[in-house]
């Protein structure tokens, strides 16, 4: 794939779920073969930063609910001049029925420590941290900021005529399987944001870790989800 083929206007393309994924993938294995553009993107230039923190995590989301099914198209919505459609950042199309699903995809990041990762990465192309198997305070201060946007959001009416998801990514790369306290922090997420009074549909947490990610569904349809980890795996 040509770099000229990874745009934003692109990203608005309506797709099937099997399309969309394609394109991804392709997106990223060329940002990944081309060192300009991976570094670029990691320091989260536009129009890469959309790319990793909406079309990735919709493109993942669709892949979950709809599958290899060819009735629905899947698209980021149009951004015009930085003015978004206010509350959805993504629509879904079913075909038959012509209804339209709105997607809000919500990733709350520590931007400075991010830059400062990848600015790490890319000069020494490794990225050194100091870890403490006990202190967990840097992974508190993560949630504690994710139920913070959590709370705003619930300012927001997000119900839309054809339903609407919210999504919660949350970078857990920093949180160690091996380690009770970090699963438990994960499990306290899920439970917290739960309890927050959200007005949508359905309430979702990307759990992400390099390539991997994990779909916890929290709320759907008004009823709330409680079997936390119990859910399919990407």
């Amino acid at each position: 794939m040509a770099q000229s083929k990874i745009t934003k206007e692109a990203f608005t393309v309506l797709r099937t779920p099997p399309e969309l994924e394609q394109y991804v993938n392709s997106c990223y294995s060329c940002i990944c073969k081309n060192r300009s553009l991976r570094q670029t993107a990691r320091l989260r230039k536009e129009p890469y930063k959309t790319f990793v923190e909406e079309l990735m995590p919709f493109s993942n989301f669709c892949k979950w609910k709809y599958g290899n099914r060819n009735d629905v198209l899947c698209a980021l919505v149009p951004d015009t001049q930085g003015q978004g459609t206010p509350g959805r950042d993504a629509i879904i199309i079913d075909q038959n029925t012509k209804i339209e699903h709105s997607v809000e995809i919500t990733w709350p990041i520590d931007g400075q420590r991010v830059i400062e990762k990848c600015r790490q990465l890319n000069e020494r192309n490794l990225y050194s941290e100091n870890w403490d198997y006990k202190d967990i305070s840097r992974h508190q201060r993560d949630i504690n900021h994710t139920i913070e946007i959590a709370h705003k959001k619930a300012l927001r009416d997000y119900h839309s005529p054809g339903g609407a998801s919210l999504i919660f990514v949350f970078d857990r790369s920093s949180f160690w399987n091996d380690n009770k306290m970090h699963f438990e922090m994960l499990d306290l997420l899920c439970t917290r944001l739960s309890e927050v009074t959200l007005k949508v549909d359905n309430i979702l947490l990307m759990l992400v870790s390099g390539d991997k990610n994990q779909i916890i569904e929290l709320k759907s349809e008004g009823k709330i989800i409680k079997e936390h980890f119990h859910c399919r795996v990407l």
